[in-house]
């Protein structure tokens, strides 16, 4: 799947292309499980190779493989592996899409918070074990079509440190553990449907400092009026 390939050559390879697939995933891209659909807007990348060696990276044999679903004690990640190198992308939150036909939720259905909660939404829509139907779960790349008008784009793409990660004697400057491999994709709100981010004042505070944000344009995200500098 080109959507999931890394270019393991380099680390300016690899950031290169990481940043290519978290763009996707805010502007193009969104998970089908049999008849549901979800946006996923929170995201981690792990990955481990000879010029990348992330020790925080399970290095399952799963992760070598591309595009596959890698369900562990932390929750589900979605494989960029090429055979050799290891890659994958831990799912921290998803929001369900196509709930009917109400444009004033966004077609925004329910939010889906934190990895083994999300896990646990993206498996409940397979088919009972007695049922002879067969699971299709695809990622699916409207490549900006968006022909029935269901699919918002994302407004901000945030990319900030990774999620409960421990020191690793292998990374002693901290080097990997300090990446801002996290993605956060930013959605507009909707008069029904409002996306929560757990710390998006201090989130929006960084973006401003950073010089991504306007302040103007983070209150329009916040919904309110905040002084955050």
């Amino acid at each position: 799947m080109n959507l999931l390939k890394v270019n393991f050559e380099s680390r300016e390879t690899i950031l290169n292309d990481i940043d290519k697939i978290a763009n996707k995933f805010c502007h193009d891209v969104y998970i089908k499980v049999n008849t549901s659909c979800y946006r996923i807007t929170d995201f981690e990348f792990y990955t481990y190779s000879e010029k990348f060696p992330d020790p925080q990276t399970h290095k399952n044999k799963l992760q070598l493989e591309n595009g596959k679903f890698y369900l562990h004690s932390s929750g589900v990640d979605i494989t960029f592996g090429d055979g050799v190198n290891y890659g994958g992308i831990l799912l921290r939150s998803v929001i369900k899409m196509y709930d009917g036909t109400d444009d004033k939720s966004g077609f925004l259905k329910e939010q889906f918070d934190g990895p083994q909660i999300v896990a646990t939404e993206l498996f409940s829509n397979l088919h009972n074990l007695n049922d002879n139907e067969p699971n299709i779960i695809s990622l699916i790349d409207i490549e900006g079509r968006n022909q029935d008008s269901c699919f918002s784009r994302g407004k901000l793409l945030i990319k900030t440190k990774r999620v409960g990660l421990m020191p690793k004697e292998q990374d002693k400057d901290d080097f990997y553990m300090g990446l801002h491999f996290r993605y956060i994709v930013i959605l507009n709100s909707f008069p029904k449907f409002k996306q929560k981010v757990k710390g998006i004042e201090e989130l929006l505070k960084k973006e401003i400092i950073n010089g991504n944000l306007k302040p103007d344009e983070a209150n329009s995200i916040l919904g309110y009026n905040r002084s955050l500098i």
